[in-house]
């Protein structure tokens, strides 16, 4: 039986500097900098994403829960053309 995730990691738009950074959810969301986690996608898919530095902390304000954001490693050109089905 697969273990229920106590964290969710979602993209989200850096509103200061443009792109897209890495939002977390759930108890321990600052305890993340330099770990590889999968990034849930709007449509359910997941990618694994190295994160880099903690942004910011603090809480949602409509779920309550502890959320942290953080900017990740950009992937190489070759790995994100493999991912592409023609």
């Amino acid at each position: 039986m697969a273990e229920k995730r106590t964290h969710r990691a979602t993209y989200s738009r850096d509103k200061r500097k443009g792109g897209y950074i890495i939002r977390v959810e759930g108890p321990h969301a600052t305890r993340f900098a330099g770990r590889k986690v999968p990034v849930t996608m709007k449509d359910g898919s997941e990618h694994n994403e190295e994160l880099e530095d903690l942004i910011w902390s603090g809480t949602d304000q409509e779920s309550g829960k502890p959320i942290a954001l953080y900017s990740f490693k950009p992937r190489p050109t070759e790995e994100l053309n493999d991912e592409i089905p023609f």
